[in-house]
């Protein structure tokens, strides 16, 4: 039977016996006490992120987050009812390490991007001999004020990384991100 067409009961049992996590019931708090009090403006409205408990409670989550934080209004679902990503505005894309022999190129960059009510977020994409990480721009990134401040605490977390890493081979990406980290703060003139 489709989870939508279950009395509440039967939903509020499934809640209680699905596998949801304490951080993904809490997103749910508000369906939960709507299911109980028989709140069909509140269920209507919270089910409407999706076909499954699942899907409802994650689609909720970053629509709840994404609006909150970033301003986004917009929700929009794929084929699979998944909530889409936000596009984030002005982004820009800064790479690292170009210049590295073996197949670096453009492995190593940072991405910068606005959400609607002016807060900025970034995402690295990071590569070194034996390891490497990437996290694109999201509204679960942490929110900055200005695009400088973004800038900076990216460059930042690229420079440690890559410090922790030791790798000789990555040595030019640290010097192009300190460079950048600079000429943003202040502390070497433009050239």
């Amino acid at each position: 039977m489709n989870y939508k067409e279950l009395c509440n009961e039967d939903k509020i049992a499934a809640i209680e016996e699905s596998n949801l996590r304490n951080r993904e019931l809490a997103i749910i708090d508000q369906y939960i006490v709507a299911l109980k009090t028989n709140d069909s403006t509140v269920i209507e409205k919270i089910e409407a992120f999706g076909d499954h408990l699942y899907q409802i409670a994650l689609n909720r989550h970053q629509f709840t987050r994404a609006s909150a934080v970033y301003g986004f209004t917009l929700t929009t679902f794929n084929a699979y009812g998944w909530l889409e990503r936000e596009e984030f505005m002005d982004c820009e894309t800064f790479y690292f390490g170009c210049g590295i022999k073996g197949g670096m190129v453009r492995s190593n960059s940072l991405t910068i991007g606005r959400g609607p009510n002016g807060k900025w977020t970034y995402g690295l994409s990071l590569s070194a001999s034996k390891s490497g990480c990437c996290c694109g721009v999201s509204v679960f990134n942490k929110p900055y004020d200005s695009r400088r401040e973004c800038l900076r605490h990216g460059l930042e977390e690229m420079i440690a990384w890559h410090t922790t890493e030791n790798d000789r081979k990555t040595m030019p990406v640290v010097k192009e991100a300190k460079d950048m980290l600079d000429e943003i703060m202040g502390r070497k003139p433009k050239q």
